[in-house]
């Protein structure tokens, strides 16, 4: 078994690796980037599925330790991915923000007018503000 895990250990590792270099220049391509992403969450699940057909607590110590190495590397290279993504999609986010924010705005601005407060003119405004929050997430 020792031998198996670390077969399994190498060809995970250097998959996720294959990830973590090429994961960079596809930022802005989102249903690539969440594709990658969620392979690499389907590999931690089915390490941990293996680990239990493989004995689980019975597996001599050596590859317990090094399947559980192996999880926690799979969860630290998740949660670099993660950080990538999530910093690639800050600017986008915040010029959504702010288009929303300014939205907001004109409807304050207009409400203290007495004449813009019919019920028509809610349903506008509240279809302004969630245009751009709309349209960000069917970007997606």
């Amino acid at each position: 078994m020792q031998h198996f895990s670390l077969s399994i250990s190498q060809v995970l590792l250097g998959y996720v690796n294959a990830i973590l270099r090429r994961f960079e220049p596809v930022e802005g391509h989102d249903h690539i980037c969440m594709i990658l992403m969620n392979n690499t969450q389907q590999l931690r699940l089915n390490l941990e599925k293996l680990y239990k057909l493989m004995g689980g607590a019975q597996l001599d110590d050596e590859t317990k330790f090094r399947l559980d190495d192996l999880q926690n590397q799979l969860n630290d290279v998740l949660d670099e991915l993660s950080v990538m993504f999530v910093k690639s999609m800050k600017p986008t986010i915040r010029q959504t923000i702010e288009e929303v924010y300014k939205q907001l705005q004109q409807i304050k601005r207009n409400q203290m007018n007495p004449g813009n407060n019919s019920e028509q003119q809610k349903r506008v405004e509240a279809m302004l503000v969630t245009k751009s929050l709309l349209d960000y997430l069917e970007e997606r």
